[in-house]
């Protein structure tokens, strides 16, 4: 039974879903429409028949009764006339003759006319009811009456009328009996004629009852019908509507967990079914999208190997597993050895393709378990797992993968149509368990690697603590340094210069760092890191400015006023394209007199642009600032490039004054820098001297300035000038 009803609704839910969802909302509300207008009429068919019952029980029944009772009203009438008549009378008396009754002329008189005119009601009555619709029962009833009224009338009352207008007492008492008899007569018929009325009456009115109750009945049922039929409808279209909304619903749901495998069935042509249809073409593509959007995320895209990502996701498993098993694993970082130079050279199409190779490469010398990644540029990691548990045996296994990588790497491979050999620095680090963070591991493999850089490139190194214990110094160093100028933490330091004759010619000023927990920081610990991170730019800045600073201080003094300042000027600083305006910012802004500041310049520095080098010291010689080559016979410069430079002063190297009194070879050195800064016209100063013995076979070379501990070390401020006065004053 129920199983033809569901094929049924599976088939018209089918149906519907090829049609529109605004069709089929018309549908239904036409549909909804109709059954108002069906039960609207249905309802007006039966109120129009109640209606009619009703008004056939007034028109067609209770009329003909109130003219019936009229009737027998007007009749009883005649009758009461008649009695009243007679109830007026008198008696005559005539001569030899015995006393009559008489009637009263103007009271029968006047009731024979009253007669007469309820004869004549009676009759248009009568007339009027007999000239309606009669049913043949009620026909017979009529007549029956009707022949009882005529006698009643014809042999009573219209004879009683000649009586009453004859004043005749005796005849009119004889028709008023007369008349009562008659009357007695009739009334049987007109009370069976108006119970006839009152039986129909009641008929109709029950037959109006009926019809309502029925009409009642089929508004109800229909309604009911039409509430079954019309929620059967709406189910139906919620359901071709909810379900495949539901539908959809749900695969957004599993898009949006990241699955793009969900089967989607289109089973109409409506608005969802077209709606289902575009979901499909969109899960489809971001499933393809998906997987490319992992790709870039976790592989690289030249060389297709993992990325940084992936790496840092299968290191952290590697560890957690490694904690389990109790096996080491290893972490092999694999730098290219001037791999910028082919990229410069020969272009980065032809660097890729080397990158390329390298990735194939390094991936034929590794189990399929270990992973091989890309980190960026030509970097390479490779993770290697499940190795010995003992850390001696694993570290000779990472070794050889490591030897076995670096061999592949150093095979020639044809590049461009042109051989080209590659060589690589690789660090190792072991690891077991997860004591150890992935940026701590890999660090430490960083670090390791660029101490095989740092060792000649093409080596493998295995990690040293104690190369971290230094980094992390390092880096520590750094950090602070950072807040050093902003806290005041930085002293310059004043070394006294000498002539030959005991005089004091000024000092080089030298920077030192009083740090708050290491004390007294010299300038070969700090200076480095200074220059690698930038720092030594605001540093030199106020190393210059507060040696002008205390210049200006000096310049009323008539003993310290003609005190000449040297100053060290870093390479990376000298560099900078503003040097010159910061220079002039600081003379201009002391006021000091710029012959009294000397810059000090290494060799290294005014030969990396010796254009840019001889513009900018020329500018600076023109505003008055005298130059001084600072380690002057430590480094490369020739006698060409020496003359190109507007130097002022030559300064030996304390590497030859050391020795000047015992090796021959470091005193042929001293004596050709001085007789070569004499035909260049320039002075020379000696750093660097401790002894008399020093200093005696410097001025009998030529030197005649001098700077060391014979005097003094670098000192404070007050310390200097004091002794700077002592020596002034001897």
């Amino acid at each position: 039974m129920f199983r033809p009803l569901t094929n049924f609704h599976f088939v018209i839910t089918r149906l519907l879903l090829n049609v529109n969802i605004g069709v089929r909302l018309l549908m239904l509300m036409g549909l909804a429409a109709f059954v108002a207008v069906l039960l609207a009429w249905a309802g007006i068919q039966g109120l129009g028949a109640s209606k009619e019952s009703l008004r056939s029980v007034y028109e067609d029944r209770m009329l003909p009764v109130q003219e019936l009772a009229r009737i027998s009203s007007l009749m009883l009438d005649n009758r009461v006339l008649l009695l009243a008549t007679l109830a007026e009378v008198s008696l005559s008396a005539g001569a030899g003759q015995d006393a009559t009754l008489i009637l009263d002329r103007e009271v029968a008189s006047m009731a024979a006319d009253d007669i007469e005119k309820n004869i004549a009601t009676i009759d248009s009555l009568w007339q009027h009811y007999t000239s309606s619709e009669l049913t043949p029962a009620e026909r017979t009833l009529a007549n029956r009456f009707a022949e009882s009224r005529d006698t009643y009338i014809k042999a009573a009352l219209l004879p009683a009328v000649v009586a009453l207008r004859a004043n005749h007492y005796a005849v009119t008492k004889m028709q008023a009996a007369r008349a009562l008899v008659l009357y007695d007569l009739a009334r049987p018929d007109a009370q069976a004629l108006n119970q006839f009325q009152f039986d129909t009456a009641r008929e109709a009115y029950a037959e109006g009852i009926r019809r309502f109750e029925l009409t009642r009945l089929l508004a109800l049922g229909a309604l009911g019908v039409a509430i079954l039929i019309m929620s059967w409808l709406g189910l139906i279209l919620t359901t071709s509507i909810v379900n495949p909304l539901q539908q959809v619903i749900t695969i957004f749901r599993k898009i949006s967990n990241g699955q793009y495998d969900s089967v989607i069935l289109v089973e109409g042509r409506d608005e969802i079914s077209k709606v289902m249809l575009a979901l499909g073409e969109m899960q489809t593509r971001l499933g393809v999208n998906e997987k490319a959007i992992h790709r870039l995320a976790f592989y690289d895209p030249l060389t297709n190997l993992p990325n940084r990502r992936l790496l840092r996701d299968r290191l952290q498993r590697a560890l957690a597993v490694s904690t389990r098993n109790r096996l080491y694993g290893a972490v092999l970082m694999i730098d290219l050895d001037n791999f910028k130079s082919i990229n410069d050279s020969r272009g980065h199409e032809v660097g890729d393709r080397l990158l390329v190779e390298t990735a194939l490469r390094i991936q034929s010398c590794v189990r399929q378990s270990d992973t091989v990644a890309r980190l960026g540029g030509d970097e390479f990691v490779v993770m290697l797992a499940d190795l010995s548990p003992d850390e001696a045996h694993a570290a000779l296994q990472a070794e050889s993968a490591g030897a076995k990588i670096l061999a592949a790497i150093n095979q020639p491979c044809m590049l461009a149509n042109q051989l080209h050999h590659s060589s690589a620095s690789m660090g190792l680090c072991l690891f077991l368990g997860e004591n150890t963070s992935l940026d701590d591991l890999l660090k430490r493999a960083d670090i390791s690697m660029y101490q095989a850089k740092g060792s000649g490139r093409n080596a493998l190194r295995l990690y040293d603590p104690k190369i971290q214990e230094s980094l992390e110094t390092h880096i520590a160093l750094e950090s602070e340094l950072r807040n050093a100028l902003s806290n005041h933490q930085f002293q310059l330091y004043y070394q006294i210069q000498m002539d030959n004759l005991h005089g004091v010619l000024g000092a080089e000023v030298l920077l030192r760092w009083q740090h708050p927990q290491h004390g007294l920081v010299m300038p070969e610990q700090f200076i480095p890191t200074a220059e690698e991170t930038g720092l030594i730019l605001p540093i030199g800045e106020w190393v210059l400015r507060t040696a002008c600073e205390q210049l200006k201080a000096w310049s009323t003094d008539p003993v310290t006023g003609k005190f000449v300042l040297s100053v060290n000027v870093s390479a990376r600083q000298f560099r900078q394209p503003d040097f010159v305006d910061m220079v002039c910012s600081v003379l201009e802004e002391t006021g000091i007199n710029p012959q009294r500041l000397k810059l000090e310049l290494t060799e290294s520095l005014v030969l990396h642009n010796i254009v840019d080098t001889v513009d900018k010291m020329k500018t600076l010689n023109r505003r008055g600032i005298h130059f001084s080559m600072d380690d002057f016979g430590t480094g490369y410069s020739s006698l060409a490039h020496l003359t190109r430079l507007p130097i002022q002063q030559l300064k030996i190297d304390r590497s030859f004054v050391r020795n000047i009194a015992t090796n021959h070879r470091d005193a042929v050195i001293v004596q050709t820098i001085i007789g070569m800064a004499n035909n260049l016209g320039v002075t020379v100063i000696a750093e660097g001297v401790e002894t008399e013995e020093q200093r005696a076979l410097l001025e009998q070379s030529g030197c005649l300035t001098y700077q060391g501990y014979l005097w003094g070390k670098p000192m404070p401020l007050r310390e200097f000038e004091e002794l700077a006065l002592q020596a002034s004053t001897a």
